[in-house]
């Protein structure tokens, strides 16, 4: 390429969230030699906003919701040069496209898919809606980007988006933060009480499923005396949560420590890592846990777990809901030393294309097609 090429990032806010920490790290990693750019946030806002390379421009679109943000992006676009406006968000991607839409902008777009298209929790009617209004402005974009494959064939086959305009990319998730920060020592006293420990990291909502890990631990505790629960994290059913340990009488069992910019050297010395999700896209924290070397046992949810994990080569894959088995999946893990160093040796081998190098270049190696 001749020039730099300007790219706009377009995201809700740079929160807690995977996607949130992903995005900092293509804003870190990205070429300067062949790119120039900018990221444009619904609201100014994050536990990551901190993080932003300072030749990173950040334009604050200032609206409470997503859909409000077409206007003043709308705007942005139209009174700047970009060669690509490029959204890291699901969520974002549909105010994005109309906002270039109705600018006339003439050049790149892509959008993003991060999750299952449609959650089991939405309403038929609002399903057909948002499969309208994306199958409508997506048919517009010039690139659809998915973080697994699981979600790219969703793409075709409930979209309607050609192969030939779809990539999967894979998150830069892999990099020297994240070696750095797992050979950190964890001097959280929660892990001096217990013989072993149990980690589970993520938000606190429905998707994330933590009633089935609290279920399936309960079990656990009921056969192993001495294994605690550590959970990373935050979130709307925090309080639902904390009530049900409370009821479990698990309370000295179960330690919720909040939000952690460096969840790594947790996983690098937790016992077990556990992935109870109802449905991801590709679970940043699963690949996160298994370059950190972690024995995991996931819910074989959709999508992404699967593409990281050979049931029994290199972690645990069980049926989404299942406490039952979950929690003989964790005893048996628990009891077998050399089944989790097998897993624990074998985990950073699954998640080389993650890795901030393979990662990046994935992300931006189609835009000069």
């Amino acid at each position: 390429m001749s020039k730099r090429l300007k790219i706009l990032f377009v995201r809700p806010t740079l929160g807690y969230g995977g996607a949130d920490r992903v995005t900092v790290n293509l804003l870190q990693a990205f070429d300067r030699e062949k790119f120039q750019c900018d990221l444009a946030l619904m609201r100014a806002e994050g536990e990551f906003i901190d993080q932003l390379p300072s030749d990173v421009r950040l334009f604050d679109l200032k609206c409470s919701s997503l859909w409000p943000m077409w206007k003043p992006l709308k705007k942005l676009i139209s009174e700047s040069d970009y060669d690509v406006v490029y959204s890291t968000c699901g969520g974002a991607s549909m105010p994005m496209m109309l906002a270039a839409w109705l600018s006339g902008y003439k050049g790149i777009t892509v959008v993003s898919e991060r999750n299952i298209l449609f959650p089991p929790k939405k309403s038929k009617a609002k399903r057909r809606l948002m499969i309208f209004i994306k199958a409508f402005l997506y048919k517009k974009a010039t690139w659809v980007t998915a973080v697994s494959k699981g979600v790219a064939i969703e793409c075709k086959d409930i979209l309607g988006v050609p192969s030939s305009r779809t990539r999967v990319v894979h998150n830069p998730i892999v990099n020297k933060a994240l070696l750095d920060g797992a050979r950190e020592k964890v001097d959280h006293p929660f892990f001096n009480q217990f013989d072993q420990t149990i980690l589970a990291t993520g938000r606190f909502e429905w998707q994330k499923d933590y009633d089935t890990l609290l279920k399936a631990f309960q079990k656990v505790t009921q056969v192993n005396k001495k294994v605690g629960l550590f959970i990373l994290g935050k979130g709307p059913l925090e309080n639902h949560y904390r009530a049900m340990v409370s009821e479990m009488q698990l309370d000295d069992k179960v330690c919720f420590a909040g939000f952690d910019k460096n969840p790594f050297k947790y996983m690098a010395t937790a016992d077990i890592y556990v992935l109870s999700s109802r449905h991801e896209g590709m679970p940043g924290t699963l690949v996160q846990a298994l370059a950190c070397g972690a024995a995991c046992v996931s819910t074989d949810c959709p999508t992404g777990p699967n593409e990281l994990i050979i049931d029994g080569e290199n972690g645990c894959l069980v049926d989404v809901e299942d406490d039952t088995a979950m929690s003989e999946r964790i005893l048996h893990l628990l009891e077998k030393h050399d089944l989790r160093l097998k897993f624990s040796i074998a985990a950073p081998n699954a998640v080389q294309s993650y890795t901030e190098e393979n990662g990046v270049q994935s992300y931006f190696d189609f835009l000069d097609e």
